[in-house]
C-alpha cells in the first residue's frame, strides 16, 4: 500500500493506493495550516482504511513548483515515514500530477498552479503516445503575464478562481479553460505515478530528494 502526499499549494491531498486501486483519497483547501493538518489527517486516513503503518510499502509525494512552506511540511512528513519505516519514495512534480489527470487532446495544453505572492508556475504540454508530455521549460508569472503567453488554442487547467477565469476567459478564441473538477490535483493521480516509478526501479532517496523551489526556475519576476 503507498501513502500519496500532497502540500505543494493551499491545498492537502491524501490518498492509499495498492497497485491497482484508490483505498482512499482525500484533498481540501486548508488555508496555510498545513504543520496542525497534515500528520492528524493521515493517521485519521490509516484508521478509517484500517490500515497499519506497517502495512505501507511506499510514500509519493508532490515536489513543487509550489507554496514554499507547503512543500517543506509535506516532504518533511513523507521523508519521516519513509525512513521510519524503510520504504521507498518517489518524488513527482506538481505540474506532472496535474498534466496526468487531464483528458487526452489534440490541441496543447498550459497547466499552472499558484506558488504565492500572486505567482503562478506553468508550463506547456502536448499528448504524445497516451500521455502528456512536457513541451516547455517550467515559467513563473503573474497571472496577466502568463494569459499573455497565449496566442493560439490551447487547452488551460490549473487551480483558477473567479479572478484568474476572468483573465484567462478574456482569450476565449484561443483558451478552452478546463472545468472545476479537472482543475483539482488529485493525490491518487500522484499515488499511481509515484507507484509506477518504484516498481521500474526508480526510488529517490530521501536524504537527497529536495522540493521543486520557485527561486531555482530561471524566469522568476521580483513582485
Amino acid at each position: 500500500m503507498l501513502l500519496a502526499i500532497d502540500t505543494s499549494t493551499d491545498r492537502i491531498g491524501i490518498a492509499l493506493y495498492n497497485g491497482t486501486s484508490i483505498f482512499a483519497e482525500q484533498t481540501w483547501r486548508s488555508k496555510n495550516y498545513h504543520t496542525v493538518e497534515l500528520v492528524p489527517a493521515i493517521k485519521d486516513l490509516l484508521v478509517k482504511t484500517q490500515t497499519k503503518v506497517s502495512s505501507l510499502t511506499g510514500v509519493g509525494v508532490a515536489l513543487g513548483p509550489g507554496s514554499f512552506t507547503g512543500l517543506r511540511i509535506g516532504l518533511s512528513a513523507a521523508k519521516g515515514i519513509a525512513l521510519g519505516q524503510n520504504l521507498p519514495l518517489a518524488g513527482i512534480p506538481s505540474l506532472e500530477i496535474l498534466a496526468a489527470g487531464q483528458p487526452g487532446l489534440r490541441r496543447p495544453m498550459l497547466a499552472f498552479l499558484q506558488v504565492g505572492r500572486g505567482r503562478y508556475a506553468y508550463a506547456r504540454y502536448q499528448y504524445r503516445d497516451g500521455g502528456w508530455q512536457a513541451a516547455s521549460e517550467v515559467k513563473v508569472d503573474d497571472i496577466r503575464g502568463l494569459a499573455a503567453t497565449i496566442q493560439s488554442p490551447i487547452y488551460v487547467v490549473g487551480e483558477m478562481d473567479a479572478e484568474e477565469r476572468q483573465v484567462l476567459g478574456r482569450k476565449w478564441k484561443t483558451a478552452r479553460l478546463a472545468s472545476p473538477g479537472f482543475c483539482l490535483r488529485r493525490p491518487a493521480i500522484l499515488a499511481e505515478l509515484a507507484w509506477a516509478k518504484i516498481q521500474a526501479g526508480q526510488a529517490d532517496d530521501p536524504a537527497t530528494l529536495t522540493p521543486i523551489y520557485v527561486h531555482t526556475l530561471s524566469n522568476v519576476p521580483d513582485l
